[in-house]
């Protein structure tokens, strides 16, 4: 093989495994987006830069997972009971929220399209009451 076909086999070799990565990321996006109870949300905590990621409830639970990965798990699950909301800031109607929460005595920020944040506000009422159990 000539030197110029084994450039050509690299070029191809490499245009495979990154249209392999594109289709992989479509699907992994879409699949979420599918998913009910999921929404778009971003993370930021620490005062790092905003994150964009789709949340699914789950079972007492939100899994946050980043938009701009493969990875099939959550990046972040926030648990029902550790989850405080503090303050929120609005825009318009068709805007995103940014909600500051409390989790686990870390401060993270929400941002979510308002519809998603009462979502989010009935999910977390709806829990069972905190303490003691009346047995």
């Amino acid at each position: 093989m000539t030197s110029a076909g084994i450039a050509w086999a690299v070029v191809a070799a490499v245009a495979v495994v990154i249209l392999t990565g594109l289709v992989v990321f479509a699907v992994r996006v879409r699949r979420l987006d599918r998913r009910v109870g999921s929404f778009e949300c971003a993370v930021r905590s620490g005062g790092r830069d905003w994150r964009g990621g789709i949340a699914v409830y789950g079972v007492g639970r939100v899994q946050w997972y980043r938009l701009v990965s493969l990875s099939l798990l959550p990046t972040r699950t926030f648990t029902r009971e550790s989850l405080d909301l503090v303050e929120r800031r609005g825009g318009a109607p068709d805007e995103f929220v940014e909600v500051r929460c409390r989790y686990d005595g870390e401060e993270v920020s929400l941002a979510m399209r308002r519809e998603c944040l009462a979502g989010l506000v009935s999910w977390l009422e709806a829990a069972p009451p905190r303490g003691e159990p009346l047995v």
